[in-house]
């Protein structure tokens, strides 16, 4: 903003000194400073319905009606620092077997809470975040499309992370980020209202060290000249054994999106992503591989979906088994914002099927005090 207006301002003046020039004096333009501290964020808000139908385990056969609710803020305290907030509010518990649930189990927990420091194209940050690993999790159309692949989400770590941004012109503009951490065993990993438990390094699980051995390298891209609407993300990460497991785990993740507009003003949005982990979960000798595509078409308020996801688990010396989900679902949104979207999904699970039929309503909210 201050270097658009002095270029005005320039600009203006110049102007001044032409032949003709319909200004007698010089104008001043003003200019105009950021402001600190600024406070800028999000709400997203969500109620949903699943129901779980013709499931072999008989007890899987629940209806559950939820609440979803995530604030995400930010606070700029100097053109440097910058302390990240996320709250997020949900049930915190699984459904019991046989029993449908109606808003129930609602807990709230900080999900987020780090200091941000940004030094040109340089990022850095400390506290609690989710470590970047995958996209599949986050990006995956539809109302079922990322439930396989968040089985790789990192969230709710303690640590540090950094990530540096450098633009290569026709090449595109890319991001190389770091991170070490392990998994949250402080307060924050309770949560209030319905209890979810505080995590302790006796729970075991991998990342659950309270060291600093956990880590993640990450290369993400985009604006790619000769691919417009293009973008990739590879990604490697090492989480140690907590008490609890054999050994530490090594995933390997690379994934490719594009987004193309069509000449009838029809949006089309693919994505692919696999994801390989040895050792997985901490066991030795076990193996993962994931893979998740995912088909949206977008025209003007209506949006449909398509999307599935292969997993692949192979056990040391005792066979493997194939999970797979196949979604579809569809959607309109609203000029205030408000998105209604249905969608069924197929899911074989630990030689187990099921489907389910859900329903998502949705509206996001954005604020800021800057002017």
């Amino acid at each position: 903003m201050l270097r658009t207006t002095s270029l005005l301002a320039a600009f203006a003046s110049a102007w001044t000194l032409l032949p003709g020039s319909a200004f007698a004096e010089p104008v001043e333009l003003p200019v105009v400073a950021e402001t600190y501290p600024y406070l800028e964020g999000t709400l997203d808000l969500e109620l949903g319905n699943d129901w779980v139908f013709r499931a072999d385990d008989p007890g899987a056969e629940v209806d559950d009606l939820y609440f979803l609710g995530e604030l995400g803020v930010k606070l700029g305290l100097t053109p440097i620092f910058a302390i990240n907030f996320g709250l997020t509010a949900e049930s915190v518990l699984d459904p019991e077997p046989f029993k449908d649930r109606a808003f129930g189990d609602i807990g709230l927990y900080v999900d987020t809470l780090n200091l941000e420091a940004k030094l040109g194209a340089a990022t850095l940050f400390a506290g609690k975040f989710g470590p970047a690993f995958g996209t599949a999790w986050d990006i995956t159309p539809g109302v079922y499309g990322t439930e396989f692949a968040e089985d790789y989400e990192l969230s709710e770590q303690i640590g540090f992370g950094a990530t540096y941004e450098f633009d290569a012109g026709a090449a595109g503009k890319h991001t190389l980020g770091g991170h070490v951490f392990f998994v949250d065993t402080t307060f924050l990993s309770d949560s209030i209202f319905t209890r979810r438990g505080r995590v302790g390094i006796g729970d075991g699980g991998i990342g659950n060290t309270e060291k600093l051995n956990n880590f993640s390298i990450t290369l993400d891209g985009t604006d790619l000249e000769a691919l417009p609407g293009f973008s990739y993300n590879l990604g490697y990460r090492h989480l140690s054994a907590g008490v609890t497991e054999t050994a530490d785990e090594d995933g390997f993740v690379a994934g490719l999106a594009k987004e193309t507009a069509l000449a009838s003003g029809m949006v089309l949005g693919l994505n692919g992503e696999i994801a390989y982990f040895s050792d997985a979960a901490g066991l030795a000798g076990d193996d993962a591989l994931y893979t998740t595509v995912g088909l949206s078409v977008a025209n003007g308020p209506w949006h449909g979906e398509l999307a599935g996801t292969v997993r692949r688990l192979d056990f040391a010396g005792a066979g493997s088994t194939r999970d797979h989900l196949v979604q579809v679902s569809a959607g309109y949104g609203f000029e205030n914002g408000i998105d209604i979207s249905a969608g069924y999904a197929h899911v074989r699970e630990a030689d187990l099927d099921y489907d389910i039929i859900g329903l998502r309503l949705t509206k996001s909210f954005e604020f800021t005090s800057r002017k």
